[in-house]
């Protein structure tokens, strides 16, 4: 089996509409490119401030979630929005991963485990469980006709138990959407993505925020969105500007890989 998935590159901001737009057009010139799996990612539709988020929190909500399903529908694809505030519970929010399928129906929904509260000197507090629910669980991985999907999001890349979960699971395809800060993005983002795709032999979708996305040029992303093969190959790569990058994904060869280098069943512990 192979198919043809992509990554979008965004510099989203606290306009809902405008950032749906830009998003819309990318995952259409995507899918036009053959893209059959498309990842957006964290914080697509909204990236603002913790007191803007609340006073729109179910208006981001609703109009996500119909923009998710639409544009899956409309363009017959798999269509995964790599994290967006939901409600939870306590009062606080979730940050949401949700993928759709080509018929527009959600099949797949994460809440964040691993919550970002860092200082990683560029100025800015990272402190996301001041607002932020932990979702406490390992990913679901579902099966498609393009392969078993998951999704983690962004800081939850530290953390191999979760991947190696995940492994568990069987997964084949995993995307890492993320909103990685600059200096955290220089020093780790592509030596812990290919980790990943290397320990566990999987394809990793990597979909990453770009650029400053506040008027006073406090929030910078790293970008550098990516896709890596289950061998660690970066298939495709973009820098800093908005885009997308795409690559073709061959289980068949992932399967080789699997049985050449048998790793996964030579776990001691």
């Amino acid at each position: 089996m192979k198919f043809k998935a992509a990554a979008v590159q965004v510099t989203s901001t606290a306009r809902i509409s405008n950032n749906l737009t830009k998003c819309r057009q990318l995952v259409e010139e995507a899918a036009n490119a053959g893209a059959k799996v498309i990842g957006l990612p964290e914080n697509f539709s909204f990236m603002g401030s913790e007191s803007e988020k609340k006073n729109l929190l179910g208006q981001i909500e609703e109009e996500t979630n119909a923009f998710l399903r639409e544009t899956a529908k409309d363009l017959g694809i798999y269509l995964l929005g790599g994290g967006f505030p939901t409600m939870a519970p306590t009062g606080k929010v979730f940050n949401t991963a949700v993928l759709a399928d080509p018929n527009g129906k959600e099949i797949f929904r994460y809440h964040k485990a691993h919550l970002f509260n860092a200082v990683v000197g560029d100025g800015f507090n990272y402190s996301e469980s001041n607002s932020t629910e932990s979702g406490g669980k390992v990913p679901d991985v579902i099966q498609t006709e393009y392969g078993k999907i998951s999704s983690a999001i962004c800081y939850d890349i530290r953390f191999p138990e979760l991947f190696r979960a995940l492994s568990e699971k069987g997964v084949e395809l995993c995307f890492l959407p993320a909103a990685f800060t600059v200096p955290t993005g220089e020093a780790h983002w592509h030596v812990l993505l290919r980790a990943r795709a290397i320990e566990n032999f999987m394809y990793v979708i990597a979909p990453g925020q770009t650029g400053t996305h506040d008027p006073h040029g406090n929030r910078k992303t790293f970008g550098h969105s990516l896709i890596i093969s289950p061998w660690g190959e970066i298939l495709d790569e973009i820098d800093k500007e908005e885009g997308f990058v795409i690559a073709e994904i061959d289980l068949q060869k992932l399967g080789e890989i699997r049985n050449q280098l048998p790793s996964l069943n030579h776990r001691l512990f």
